[in-house]
């Protein structure tokens, strides 16, 4: 009887088989818990609804990172030929240079024939004051001369010495731009594959609405005068050539090689991208337009001329082409010519 009082009994739990169940529910508390959190949460895969607006900055950062590698693009035209002025002029010193060094050996050579002494040794030698006189004063304009040379020499030679170091300096500028317009290409190359990622992301018909171009308007260009209407009807009569970034024509376009090239038909040089093109311009107020004028956006990312009756010819972006819009956006004005 004493004996069975003393075995454990079998409805009883241990105190390690508590801990376990516990620890079981524990765990199946805070999973329940997690999975309700995760419930809880949007849906990763959802992605917020995409808008035309949000497709016109996508493309609108694209164009200003491409008028950023237009302006590289000018930088190493310009370094380019600096480079080329440089080596020219190099060129023609050592052209000066060897004239000159061969002038000036062929002169102590002759020296040494006449005279190895030299020519006042043989002065001395004379018992003739006159001649000795004479000779003296021939001996001091052989020198001046030869000094005279010598100096020329010497500033030619540091000319090029200067121009040599100019020469490499140029070319490590010509390959740090390079390199870094090469990696703004790269940029730019991604803006524009999201910018079309979002722009697939639209209906159907936002996305055809949105490339459509306003190729079919009706305009005149009878208010311009001069110059401005030259420009204007060069930038006219492209309508309908596609946008191509860094395009400067003769069949495509972007919106900065547009106006260039409008205002070049006119006989007038500006610069090749938008800031430095209203730079270029004397500014005048959205309120005082004038055909032929240029304008731009704040940012300087996009350009155009201005018609008249409050119209924009101007090359979009890509997807689109060369067209008549109105005067949203843009908030700049230059006038040239």
């Amino acid at each position: 009887m004493a004996h069975a009082l003393n075995q454990p009994s079998t409805t009883q739990t241990t105190p390690h088989r508590r801990r376990t169940v516990r620890r079981r529910v524990l765990a199946m508390t805070a999973s329940l818990a997690l999975a309700g959190a995760v419930l809880a949460l949007p849906s990763a895969q959802a992605a917020p609804k995409v808008t035309v607006k949000d497709v016109e900055a996508a493309f609108s950062q694209v164009e200003a990172a491409n008028e950023q590698v237009n302006q590289l693009g000018e930088q190493i035209e310009q370094t380019q030929s600096e480079i080329d002025d440089i080596s020219a002029d190099i060129s023609r010193g050592m052209a000066t240079y060897t004239a000159q060094k061969d002038e000036l050996s062929g002169a102590i050579v002759q020296q040494q024939l006449d005279a190895p002494l030299g020519p006042t040794a043989n002065l001395l030698s004379s018992d003739d004051p006159d001649q000795f006189l004479a000779g003296l004063g021939a001996v001091r304009a052989l020198n001046n001369t030869r000094a005279d040379a010598l100096e020329q020499f010497g500033r030619t030679s540091k000319q090029l010495t200067n121009r040599r170091a100019q020469l490499k300096d140029r070319r490590a500028d010509l390959t740090a731009a390079s390199k870094d317009a090469e990696a703004q290409r790269a940029d730019v190359r991604a803006k524009y594959e999201a910018a079309k990622a979002e722009l697939a992301r639209l209906t159907a018909a936002e996305q055809a609405s949105f490339n459509q171009s306003n190729t079919d308007v009706e305009v005149s260009t009878a208010d311009a005068k001069g110059r401005a209407k030259k420009a204007l009807d060069f930038a006219l009569a492209q309508i309908g050539d596609p946008y191509v970034y860094g395009g400067t024509g003769p069949n495509s376009w972007d919106c900065s090689g547009l106006v260039m090239k409008s205002w070049a038909a006119a006989g007038v040089s500006i610069p090749r991208v938008v800031g430095p093109q209203i730079a270029a311009g004397t500014s005048v107020s959205m309120s005082e337009l004038q055909p032929g004028d240029i304008v731009a956006y704040g940012d300087m990312s996009h350009d155009g001329l201005y018609l008249g009756n409050g119209r924009v010819v101007h090359a979009p972006r890509p997807g689109k082409s060369v067209e008549i819009t109105g005067l949203s956006g843009f908030t700049r004005a230059a006038r040239v010519g």
